[in-house]
């Protein structure tokens, strides 16, 4: 079944358009500096840190400990991460938050604003494949954004294809309308939604109608006697 544009999975906005994806749960206070910062690596414009293992000949490095990523107006924070700067991988772990500022762009194409306002995506993993454009959230994912917001167990974001896989107790809100079910594909360009797996559930506010204008007291009848 399709659902209606006006409840599409809005847990979309947060992983696609080829910014990044990312995590969940609050991330704890940041106890240090980071005072040190690597340029381009895995896509992103800088990231800041306080430990690094990198081996500039394998292009393989590790980030012991919570660090923070910057990509065009998204910024990535995770207590630790693994990744190759030269296949453009990076698997964050742990308390994992993404801040999207920037207004969220559709399928790679500039021209074409998802949404304006700011957003933030958690989980317990992301895994990025930036050659590939697949972004991968698994644990606890939870995206809110104004009044909307979707949560479920992993969300696969292909977006060469357009393509947002949901699996998992997929919950979606935006203000008084809802969804649920066990798997959601979204269309991010076209905004299709197509719910497989157990019965879905639909829940819309009831409308009730306007009352109309109080009706004239009723005139009272006289006796005869």
């Amino acid at each position: 079944m399709k659902t209606p544009r006006s409840i599409s999975p809005w847990f979309a906005l947060a992983v696609l358009a080829g910014t990044l994806a990312a995590g969940p749960s609050p991330a704890p206070p940041d106890n240090a500096q980071m005072p040190n910062i690597a340029t381009n690596v895995s896509g992103f414009d800088h990231i800041q840190f306080n430990h690094l293992d990198w081996n500039m000949n394998s292009g393989d490095y590790k980030i012991p400990d919570r660090f923070t990523a910057v990509r065009q107006g998204t910024e990535l924070t995770a207590d630790n991460a693994t990744g190759n700067s030269k296949k453009k991988v990076l698997h964050a772990l742990g308390h994992v938050i993404v801040h999207q500022s920037a207004p969220l762009k559709s399928g790679g194409d500039v021209t074409k604003i998802t949404s304006q306002g700011p957003s933030t995506l958690t989980c317990d993993k992301l895994d990025v494949d930036g050659n590939r454009k697949i972004y991968v959230a698994t644990g606890n994912v939870h995206f809110t954004q104004a009044d909307r917001e979707g949560t479920s167990d992993t969300g696969i974001l292909d977006d060469s294809n357009h393509m947002l896989h949901m699996q998992g107790h997929v919950h979606l809100r935006d203000k008084e309308q809802t969804l649920e079910g066990d798997v959601v594909d979204y269309n991010t360009v076209t905004g299709e939604a197509n719910v497989s797996g157990s019965p879905a559930i639909i829940r819309m506010p009831i409308e009730t109608p306007t009352p109309g204008p109080p009706k004239p007291p009723a005139a009272k009848k006289k006796l005869r006697l």
